[in-house]
């Protein structure tokens, strides 16, 4: 059998241009599908890592898909922000186990930065690998991607800009400092900035965090109480002097006439009251018609959304100031009933979402997997054209050798070894095209993640289970390709071979 491979070996190294021909259309296919194959397994397993077993998000009402994408993965923006109060109530309700809240907004040459408490880090088993956690107000610490490509390190500064690109407002005023850089873990806080929420505050123009940041709360807070206090009491006296001024006036008018001022004033008064009352009566019910339709997915006239975009602006210059807000709140479930009772409450009773990681991502799977469907069916066309180019080159390399196979069967060789020696033309063809699409794999995937910070190839990669089917598949086609070459040898009768000759 060893002479069989040298001899097969050496004949496909008579012709190097057809050999590598058919070598190379083999590896392109096998190429391709096994790049894909690396791509879905490593997406599934950063998608497992990121989601971090986070049972629900909580966010601002929109789109739930992007509302796990910009909490979760931190790959779209946020949908808004949510009351800090409301996000306590969710957090302190009896089916919850467990809710970590995070407050977005601003970003370092592309990379976010994500306020949250010590249980953010904790999700994902993040260790550090230098430097400490971050303790006071505008301490950051980084994941190790951030800390790669930035040159970052403990003890080193900088400002953040305002929205999630990296071209924008900086916040300038406010530097935050680097206490500690996280061990690489395969998950989305590799690629961000860990602070603490009081940080965002302080960035975004909250109170609390300010006063935490400058180490002033209480002289500022005893200042602002002193300025309330005196103003107040301007304002009372102003008021009480103009009263008795106009109090005074009134007096010396005369009877009659102050009493027909008197009366239109009231009339026009009463008059104007029912109609404000009347317009807001009507604007609370189309407000409510409206909420109604878009809880229930219905679609919204131009004036219908021009009412629902001035009230969610209302409604957000009211209650979600910087340091009484947060951007979304991770929830972890207590118990299996949890997941049938607490996002219907939510998003029926309340103004925030809620949105399942584990529903969202097999969304997102099954949109892209139309995308890998379709450059995986491209593989296997060029595969099966690959397969048939092996086929005809295999049937031309018989022709071209009937003579050689004559001579060998004269020689001594059974028919059965002329079989195996086609059989192992196509076998070593196909075979060294599975190895070199490994090798070419693995060069790829290597090269994508120097140029895309996304991925995170690196070295060489083991083998998936995937990969040694395709090796079966590469025997079987080089089995098959070589088969109907080799049948004809086999049956062919040698005196017909030389007297061919």
């Amino acid at each position: 059998m060893r002479e069989i491979l040298k001899l097969a070996t050496s004949q496909l190294r008579a012709k190097p241009f057809n050999t590598t021909l058919s070598i190379v259309m083999f590896t392109i296919g096998m190429s391709i599908i096994s790049v894909l194959m690396h791509f879905e397994d490593h997406a599934q397993q950063r998608m497992e890592n990121d989601i971090a077993g986070i049972d629900m998000v909580i966010g601002a009402k929109g789109s739930p898909l992007q509302l796990v994408l910009s909490s979760v993965f931190h790959a779209d923006n946020p949908t808004g922000n949510i009351s800090l109060q409301d996000a306590e109530r969710v957090k302190q309700h009896p089916l919850v186990k467990k809710a970590v809240p995070i407050a977005l907004g601003d970003n370092y040459k592309g990379y976010r930065i994500v306020g949250s408490n010590s249980e953010y880090a904790q999700l994902y088993k993040a260790k550090l690998a230098d430097g400490q956690w971050n303790k006071k107000v505008m301490d950051v610490v980084i994941g190790s991607k951030v800390a790669y490509h930035k040159g970052l390190r403990p003890g080193d500064q900088f400002t953040g800009v305002h929205g999630f690109m990296d071209v924008g407002h900086s916040h300038d005023e406010y530097i935050y400092t680097v206490t500690g850089i996280m061990n690489e873990n395969g998950s989305v806080i590799d690629k961000i900035i860990v602070t603490n929420i009081e940080s965002v505050w302080a960035v975004h123009g909250g109170g609390h965090g300010a006063c935490e940041h400058e180490h002033e709360a209480d002289c500022q807070h005893d200042h602002h109480e002193d300025i309330d206090h005196i103003h107040s009491k301007d304002c009372q006296h102003d008021h009480a002097t103009e009263e008795a001024h106009v109090h005074g006036a009134d007096c010396q008018h005369d009877h009659h006439e102050s009493d027909e001022h008197k009366h239109s004033e009231e009339c026009q008064h009463n008059h104007d009251a029912d109609g404000e009352h009347s317009h807001e009566h009507d604007t609370q019910s189309s407000i409510e018609s409206i909420i109604n339709k878009v809880n229930n997915n219905q679609e919204l006239t131009a004036e219908e959304m021009s009412l629902y975009n001035a009230y969610r602006g209302h409604i957000s210059e009211k209650q979600l100031a910087p340091d009484e807000a947060i951007t979304a709140l991770l929830v972890f479930y207590k118990n299996p009933m949890a997941a049938t009772t607490l996002p219907h409450m939510i998003n029926q009773n309340t103004s925030m979402q809620a949105a399942s990681p584990a529903i969202e991502l097999n969304r997102l799977m099954a949109m892209l997997g139309v995308g890998f469907t379709t450059i995986r069916l491209l593989a296997w066309i060029i595969i099966i054209f690959s397969a048939i180019n092996l086929l005809i080159h295999m049937l031309n390399r018989l022709n071209q050798e009937l003579n050689e196979i004559a001579l060998l069967r004269s020689l001594g060789i059974s028919r059965f070894k002329a079989l195996l020696l086609l059989l192992s033309h196509g076998l070593i063809l196909a075979v060294s095209g599975w190895f070199l699409s490994i090798i070419t794999t693995r060069i790829a995937l290597v090269g994508l993640s120097h140029y895309f910070e996304q991925i995170d190839f690196h070295g060489l990669q083991s083998l998936l289970a995937g990969e040694y089917y395709l090796l079966l598949y590469a025997i079987g086609i080089g089995a098959l390709a070589a088969l109907i070459p080799a049948l004809k040898a086999y049956n062919t009768n040698i005196h017909y071979l030389f007297n061919k000759l």
